[in-house]
């Protein structure tokens, strides 16, 4: 999570924590997080909660139900510190961005832990549902009120005398600049989130964009509303007129996605540095929201690469640790012919040389047949064997470090086995995630708590529409489970490698992609 916490904050954790160990549990959860803020008696979420209609002794009932009756722990049993759950990971960065929203120096303070609890825990709204019917909503609008009132402008420092324009001609040319900045700022937002809304279908960048919208209209409240309204001409505007011949034309949705983003910054700078003259920490309200679009930004140029270069790709044979070459490319020639769109070459013990002379020859047949062809863990040899791309695992090199070897527009994967991990590889700019295990797998062992499963599939499902397959123990015996799920590419090794008919095997896995329908894609028209 980014950034410390009130004090009330860190005894909330611990005391979940304590909550959990009483209970039995491996993980803390939500649930223990909620209960214990409605514990916190004196904290602002409890204030909040109150000021919404909720009732404490009810709340406390209601989730000591499913969270388990608090008690004392057994210290034998239990480690000395319980590790987060994937869900309670995820709500505490939800609450950290919460609370960088507004200031990036802000501590994260209770009220921020139960936004975070109501954005990231379904268990948790539900919950409060049973406790409070029709009282969440109430709840949401007393959260974003509370975060708006924290923009309210800060008092002048003691011995300062409050800033004077002077001539207000100077006001009023002011006010021109901040309401054309602002304009532009919301349109070109809107923009962007049209097209991540409608076009690539992405939740994350989706909320992400709404949520710089409505920062960008809490932070504008710390300017004068009549001071901008007031100095509009837009009828005398002398940039009203002058257009070059390259702002008439976007070849395609990419260029206007690339001309709304740099219009957004370019905004969001101006208002940053003409509101210094107003109020300092409404200029850093604004550089934050700045340096947030540049991340947006990144998401959505990968989301849109990736979609764009994956959009058909449903089914990925990983093949390796055959005994010679030959069952190699004789699998490889199976799979393709069995309609495999991407092979991935997985090999563990080989030299680097053995490794690079199997990779070029799988190259050279799936270059023939038009197939995407990855290496697994190896980016100089992927160089090499001219591949359009690398796998990467949790503990191979980085993203970026990746690209520096085969280049920016290079297919880089990655593996994500938590809420974290998927997360990360989505913001350093995977173009796509490998997601599991989902099940146990005879070409890799993994323990019982390593196995992401089936419920993996379904965050991820919800939480982006960048391409990811779900990998590990996929077989025809349970790829229906797999597509229920939400996935709708799949990773699959042994189902292949090991059957003495691999085109046969490959052509019913293919046959059961056949019922998702393919995301539309609107780009570029090269």
């Amino acid at each position: 999570m980014q950034g410390s916490m009130t004090a009330s904050a860190e005894r909330v954790l611990v005391r979940a924590a304590d909550l959990a160990r009483g209970r039995g549990g491996s993980t803390v959860d939500p649930l223990d997080l909620l209960l214990a803020l409605v514990l916190e008696s004196e904290s602002r979420a409890v204030e909040l909660l109150r000021e919404s209609g909720f009732d404490e002794s009810t709340l406390v009932e209601v989730v000591q139900g499913p969270a388990g009756e608090i008690e004392s722990p057994d210290q034998g049993d239990l480690p000395a510190q319980l590790p987060h759950s994937p869900e309670l990971r995820a709500v505490l960065s939800e609450a950290g961005v919460q609370a960088r929203g507004l200031d990036r120096t802000q501590d994260v303070g209770t009220e921020h832990l139960l936004a975070g609890l109501l954005s990231a825990a379904p268990a948790v709204a539900a919950a409060l549902t049973q406790a409070a019917p029709e009282k969440l909503g109430v709840l949401r609008g007393r959260l974003e009120a509370d975060a708006t009132a924290a923009l309210a402008p800060l008092p002048p420092a003691e011995g300062m005398a409050p800033l004077n324009l002077g001539d207000p001609t100077d006001q009023v040319d002011l006010g021109r600049i901040l309401d054309a900045s602002a304009n532009r700022a919301r349109e070109g937002l809107r923009v962007i989130e049209d097209y991540a809304r409608f076009v690539l279908d992405d939740p994350a960048i989706t909320r992400r964009l709404k949520d710089v919208r409505h920062r960008l209209a809490q932070a504008e409240r710390g300017l004068d509303p009549t001071l901008l309204i007031e100095s509009r001409d837009a009828a005398g505007d002398v940039g009203a007129h002058i257009m070059t011949h390259t702002e008439r034309i976007r070849e395609n949705p990419r260029a206007v996605l690339a001309a709304n983003f740099k219009r957004i910054q370019e905004s969001l700078r101006s208002l940053e540095e003409y509101s210094k003259l107003v109020d300092v920490w409404l200029a850093g309200r604004f550089e934050v929201l700045r340096y947030d679009v540049y991340t947006i930004e990144k998401l959505t140029m990968t989301a849109v690469f990736s979609r764009r270069f994956l959009v058909n790709q449903r089914l990925m044979v990983l093949v390796g640790g055959l005994p010679t070459l030959g069952d190699l490319t004789w699998v490889v020639a199976e799979a393709i012919k069995g309609g495999a769109d991407v092979i991935q070459l997985r090999e563990k013990g080989l030299t680097d040389r053995e490794f690079l002379r199997r990779a070029r020859d799988v190259r050279i047949l799936t270059a023939q047949a038009g197939v995407l062809f990855i290496v697994n863990d190896r980016p100089d040899l992927a160089l090499l064997a001219r591949a359009e791309g690398v796998h990467l695992g949790q503990d191979d090199v980085s993203q970026k470090d990746a690209r520096r070897v085969l280049g920016p527009t290079a297919v880089v994967g990655v593996s994500t086995h938590t809420r974290d991990q998927l997360d990360a590889a989505l913001l350093d700019g995977a173009g796509y995630m490998g997601v599991g295990p989902v099940f146990p797998s005879p070409t890799k062992d993994f323990s019982e708590p390593e196995l992401a499963g089936l419920a993996f599939l379904e965050h991820a499902a919800q939480t982006t529409t960048r391409p990811w397959f779900a990998i590990g123990g996929v077989t025809e015996d349970n790829v229906d489970r797999v597509l229920d799920a939400g996935a709708t590419r799949i990773a699959v090794s042994s189902a292949v490698i090991r059957s003495n008919r691999p085109a046969r095997a490959v052509e019913r896995l293919k046959a059961r992609l056949e019922g998702i329908k393919a995301v539309p894609l609107v780009d570029d028209a090269e």
